[in-house]
């Protein structure tokens, strides 16, 4: 069966042999130089007790030696190291193909010709989608029938499929392996080396014994050892064009045995863990594998749910593709579990994933290999102790990215967890999002959780407190360079493990990519006895940014979580401060009923404690607030009391502030040249103490007054150093508000088209912030009355 071999095995094993015996006969010519006396042939075979024939015959290529005799040959003539290790591989070579000789001559298949062309491939996923680009670099994997000889350079031998337990590696593989099959037109092999799950990992000699018998060679002829036999496999696959779909492999040691070594065959890896070794050795092409785009996995559940289903629940089809994750098994079986329920089975199923307390058990099955936590148990139970722990504690992080320095801070440790988290991601277990962030999916955080629940509970608590810890100091240094002009409160150490933030653009940019993780880590500060005032510390380090970012229902809901966690606590100041910071949040959402309420609680407050900071801040509060709501003479007898407590402040910004809130309200009451006078007053300070937030807002407040006086153009001036400022801060409402007022005193200069530019990006930036004080401006651009009100009162805190 095997005679159609394109190289004659028996004159190549001759040839090997002959090689052998020549480099034998140098050995022993080197031996008698070191000994300086002919080595005696007879008492040579005695020390390796076979006949003197035998030893003349493996030394003069006619016979191969045994390995046990081969080995103690070359001992006594002093072979070792490198050289041993080369003669034993020749050895081997002749070894593998005298055995192949033997194999054809023993098969009773006739003999035809025919050489065996396995077709071992199983059913490919008939829901497959989506994949192009990787199918794409699978091409490219494909044999030219018209290269012979092969290109220089041939293209490569092995792919390695990579990616977490069930996001589709086997799927792929062998969707491609279907299509291409006709390429390969000597066979194709498959073979589970069950490197994951409850069943022993397949030997590499195992698969070898398979696939040499798949290709003709008889039992009996398959060597025991398994580099001889890979030798075998090599040669067999030598001038053919076959496909080996080497699945679910652990390690590159579990593959290399199995793989081809000339151009022709191909070999595709699958595997949960990251096989650098093929990458690196046999220049495999690594194809990593992410979750589902959004498109392709709503088009995986319509092929399993059928298209009309979908289309009766279009809003409940989008939320099972997130409470899936885009994992193609989650979808698979969230599929398979409404294929046959009732109409309208999505809302019910996401109904029960959403309340439930485990959801994997949604996503459980008979079979071990399609469900959803056993598929995960077998990647997390290979991993080392310490990288263990570390995956266990990312279910304390609220995700859904974390970045080196919050994993150093969950392991305890000051510097970041470089080589644990090196190992998770070559487990397919967290994915290297950017260089120092790492994401890992809902699912697998879920899981985390689930194994951080079965930990002993201390675990979870000291984990959360530490990440508490992290991100509390983290947001007061960022904080901090948002508002320099500030005393930097309770400076942490430094610390090597922290983000470097060193300026405003670093701090903006911190909160930016933490702002989702930082409030949720409130809200479970809030909730947890103990942790409570990190829940309105936090709340107060990212005010500033949720200001000037116009978030002002995420601000709100922050400072609800931070006034509710310090009543639980029974934190009377903390309660008071957050109740303020509330009110201002719920004045910028039009909700000024509920400020007033909330600020005449905190005064009672304040004023049972005699706390006078206390009640200044409140004042101040409620300057905006009654501003807000168009009612300067509400507003200005809080102003001037708060100007004249002041005065007994310890905060060298209380006057400043009190200036500005009076000064704004004489503005509004047509009392121009006494607001101007408070305005520059209020300069003044702020410049001095270098307060750009102080300066903004003022500056507007000085424009107004400047036009109210018919001096337009000194306006545009104070309106243009503003929106410069307003554009450093990033403070995007107040950038808008500078861009209304500039364009309105372009206006009454005559200059319609410079005003029209101006509000039009103004009303840009407003409809950005989903703000109603775009309303106004857009009625401005149609010829209506001008530009709304200025943002009120002094700076918030």
């Amino acid at each position: 069966m095997l005679d159609e071999l394109p190289a004659s095995p028996t004159d190549d094993a001759r040839a090997l042999g002959r090689q052998l015996a020549a480099e034998l006969t140098r050995a022993v010519v080197r031996a008698e130089k070191r000994l300086g006396s002919t080595l005696d042939r007879g008492e040579l075979a005695k020390r390796l007790n076979v006949s003197a024939s035998s030893l003349y015959a493996y030394l003069n290529g006619t016979t191969l030696p045994g390995t046990g005799v081969f080995d103690a040959l070359l001992g006594a003539l002093g072979v070792t190291g490198p050289e041993a290790g080369r003669l034993g591989t020749l050895r081997d070579e002749a070894e593998a193909l005298r055995r192949l000789r033997l194999t054809a001559s023993r098969t009773t298949a006739p003999r035809t010709g025919a050489f065996p062309r396995p077709r071992q491939l199983p059913l490919k996923h008939p829901s497959f989608v989506g994949r192009d680009a990787e199918l794409a670099r699978l091409d490219g994997l494909l044999p030219d029938p018209a290269d012979d000889p092969v290109p220089d350079p041939a293209p490569a031998l092995v792919a390695v499929v990579e990616g977490t337990g069930g996001v589709g590696k086997t799927a792929l593989a062998l969707h491609w392996a279907h299509r291409v099959r006709g390429r390969f037109p000597d066979g194709q092999l498959h073979v589970d080396l069950r490197g994951f799950g409850h069943e022993s990992t397949m030997e590499p000699a195992e698969a070898l014994h398979g696939f040499l018998q798949a290709l003709g060679v008889t039992p009996a002829a398959v060597p025991a050892d398994p580099a001889v036999a890979s030798a075998l496999l090599r040669t067999v696959l030598a001038g053919r064009r076959v496909l080996l779909l080497l699945d679910n492999a652990r390690s590159t040691d579990q593959v290399r045995p199995l793989l081809p070594s000339e151009p022709g065959s191909v070999a595709v890896v699958t595997s949960r863990n990251r096989l650098d070794g093929l990458v690196v050795r046999e220049g495999a092409l690594r194809i990593a594998l992410d979750v589902l785009p959004r498109y392709a996995a709503r088009a995986l559940l319509e092929r399993q749910m059928g298209g009309e289903r979908l289309a009766r629940e279009p809003r409940a089809a989008d939320e099972l593709v997130d409470l899936c994750a885009r994992l193609p098994l989650a979808l698979s079986v969230a599929a398979a579990r409404t294929a046959t329920a009732p109409e309208g089975s999505i809302g019910v199923l996401i109904a029960e994933l959403s309340g439930s307390r485990s959801p994997l058990d949604l996503f459980g099955a008979q079979d071990a290999d399609v469900d959803l936590r056993t598929v995960f148990r077998g990647s997390y139970a290979l991993l080392p102790d310490p990288a263990a722990r570390l995956f266990r504690l990312l279910g304390c992080h609220p995700g859904p990215e974390t970045d080196v320095a919050a994993c150093a801070a969950l392991v305890g440790t000051p510097d970041p967890p470089t080589a644990l988290l090196d190992t998770l991601t070559a487990a397919h277990l967290v994915r290297r999002h950017t260089p120092g962030r790492y994401v890992l999916h809902d699912l697998l955080r879920l899981y985390a959780g689930e194994l951080l629940d079965s930990a002993p509970p201390q675990e979870r608590r000291d984990g959360t407190e530490r990440l508490l810890r992290h991100y509390l100091d983290t947001a007061l240094l960022a904080d901090h360079h948002l508002e320099p002009w500030r005393p930097l409160p309770d400076a942490p150490p430094p610390a090597a493990g922290r983000p470097a933030i060193g300026d405003h653009t670093e701090a903006t940019r911190w909160f930016e990519s933490e702002l989702s993780a930082v409030q949720s880590l409130i809200a479970r500060a809030a909730a947890t006895p103990g942790l409570e005032p990190y829940a309105w510390r936090l709340a107060q380090a990212c005010a500033v940014h949720l200001r000037r970012s116009g978030r002002r229902a995420q601000r709100a809901a922050v400072h609800a979580l931070a006034r509710d966690a310090a009543a639980g606590a029974g934190d009377r100041a903390a309660w008071t401060n957050a109740t303020r910071r509330l009110a201002d949040a719920l004045s910028r959402l039009h909700r000024g009923s509920e400020a007033l309420d909330l600020l005449h609680e905190a005064l009672r407050a304040c004023r049972e404690r005699r706390d006078h900071e206390g009640i200044r801040e409140a004042r101040l509060s409620l300057v905006r607030v009654y501003a807000s709501r168009g009612d300067p003479r509400r507003a200005l007898p809080h102003a001037r009391l708060a100007l004249a407590m002041a005065e007994r402040s310890g905060d060298p910004m209380a006057p400043a502030d009190g200036l500005t809130a009076v000064a704004q309200q004489r503005e509004r009451l047509g009392e121009h040249t006494v607001a101007l006078e408070h305005c520059r007053r209020a300069l003044e300070l702020y410049t001095r103490l270098g307060h750009l937030d102080g300066q903004a807002g003022i500056l507007i407040g000085m424009g107004r007054a400047e036009q109210g006086l018919g001096r337009h153009t000194t306006a545009i001036g104070h309106y243009e150093v503003s929106l410069a400022l307003d554009r450093e801060l990033g403070d995007r409402y107040r950038e808008a508000h500078a861009l209304d007022h500039l364009a309105g005193a372009h206006a009454a200069l005559g200059r319609h088209q410079v005003a029209r530019r101006l509000r039009e990006e103004a009303l840009a930036l407003f409809d950005d912030l989903h703000h109603p004080d775009a309303e106004p401006v857009r009625a401005a651009l149609h010829g209506q009355p001008p530009h709304p009100p200025a943002p009120t009162g002094p700076p918030e805190r």
